[in-house]
């Protein structure tokens, strides 16, 4: 990394990076929860995309904080990966159809507490779909403020898909 890629992410700590990686153990754990009862190999695979690309993004910022290495691979994958990952899971979902009682399903996810997980989950996601225009992805503090709602809707996702199953 040259002086001026150094620079531009010298206020990334590996503290951010750690924290990066809660979202991910979030995410991973509900999918998988999911997967585990929902077996489809387009599912499995798009969830192990997602994972990857959360992983791979969680890497690079340890690599910058702890070394000031900007392996962008790493860094842009994340736009390659997790849309393709969620596109096998549609595909999965829509393959798999009719082993999913969508009925229950969604009469399952309308109870409380289930819906206020799942409903925070959907306006995290939005909220980091506008990030990603509104925010400068080399700040710290805009790292946090993603990192934080991410983490938040992750959570939230896996407290959804954990009050459905048990």
């Amino acid at each position: 990394m040259n002086k001026q890629e150094t620079k531009k992410y010298q206020n990334f700590t590996v503290s951010l990076a750690l924290f990066d990686a809660l979202p991910v153990v979030f995410f991973c754990i509900g999918m998988f929860l999911i997967a585990s009862r929902f077996h489809n190999l387009f599912f499995f695979i798009g969830t192990i995309l997602c994972i990857l690309a959360g992983c791979g993004k969680v890497l690079w910022k340890i690599l910058v904080a702890l070394k000031k290495w900007d392996i962008q691979f790493l860094n842009k994958q994340l736009r390659i990966l997790m849309p393709l990952g969620f596109l096998l899971v549609i595909i999965g979902l829509i393959n798999g159809r009719n082993s999913i009682h969508f009925t229950n399903l969604i009469h399952q996810m309308m109870i409380f507490p289930t819906c206020l997980f799942f409903g925070i989950t959907i306006i995290g996601m939005i909220c980091m779909n506008l990030f990603a225009f509104m925010l400068d992805g080399t700040k710290a503090k805009s790292n946090w403020i993603e990192q934080i709602t991410n983490a938040i809707a992750q959570g939230c996702f896996l407290l959804g898909v954990l009050s459905m199953l048990f």
